[in-house]
């Protein structure tokens, strides 16, 4: 199992054991058979798991993915958004070729455009580029066990690629033309517009006041996908584009152990 830090140590055994199991899966770069134990009753649970498992992550926090809450659990979880942490090691600047983005193989794997914020010292700093986040994890079809499942595993996040700058985000009008294939099949296209982001970013704030996290200058903020959550195998390779803001390729390439 993996060490966990002081603060998994106060975590009660149920919920210490599933950051446990979580981080060994991730450091180990293996699937799980499903998630390990019975996902927390509440989102403060998950999130006290997330924290945890933080705390014990060898790497430093570069950004956060911002995702939904799905419509079927909005009943029972006063939340429409949720957050995880996107690890420095997992972020990438797309080049002009093809950009490798490791998953978990037997786990969860997808692929997201996103719109992802670069925070400034103050909201009117912000800056705000092109994007996809990696959305990966080593249970299997994580999502149909609940956002207090996804919460608890780093928000199902194993990276971010990042794309050109939006240099005209706040005066432009006319929506983005998102379009994203994988493997030359068409799986999402939309036009979009900027607010569903502005909404992401301002949920993580109140977030982070909440749960007592810093967003220092500098972070990125993936803010939730546009075209949907594209599951793709190992060994994918996928086009994103956004239009005249530009576009880029990556392959889906296996995790390795830590």
């Amino acid at each position: 199992m993996g060490r966990l830090s002081p603060a998994g140590d106060m975590l009660e055994p149920g919920l210490r054991a599933i950051s446990s199991a979580l981080l060994s899966a991730r450091k180990a770069a293996r699937g799980l058979p499903g998630f390990p134990g019975d996902a927390p009753a509440t989102l403060d649970e998950a999130y006290r798991v997330q924290e945890a498992s933080r705390a014990a992550w060898p790497d430093e926090i570069g950004g956060w993915k911002v995702g939904g809450v799905p419509p079927a659990y909005l009943d029972r979880f006063d939340a429409r958004s949720l957050a995880g942490p996107i690890w420095q090691k997992s972020i990438r600047v797309a080049g002009a070729g093809l950009n490798e983005m490791p998953v978990y193989d037997g786990g969860f794997a997808a692929i997201e455009p996103e719109f992802v914020f670069r925070l400034g010292t103050s909201r009117e700093e912000d800056r705000m580029f092109i994007g996809a986040e990696i959305a990966s994890s080593p249970v299997p079809a994580i999502n149909d066990h609940g956002p207090a499942a996804v919460i608890c595993d780093f928000g199902n996040n194993n990276g971010l690629l990042l794309g050109p700058e939006v240099p005209d985000w706040r005066d432009r009008r006319e929506p983005v033309a998102v379009r994203i294939d994988i493997d030359g099949k068409g799986v999402g296209a939309v036009s979009a517009g900027f607010e569903p982001a502005r909404e992401a970013l301002a949920f993580l704030v109140a977030l982070s006041q909440d749960r007592g996290f810093e967003l220092p200058e500098g972070t990125l903020v993936s803010s939730g996908a546009i075209t949907g959550v594209h599951e793709a195998p190992v060994g994918a390779v996928s086009t994103v584009d956004f239009g005249d803001l530009g576009r880029f390729d990556l392959k889906l390439i296996p995790a390795t152990p830590l």
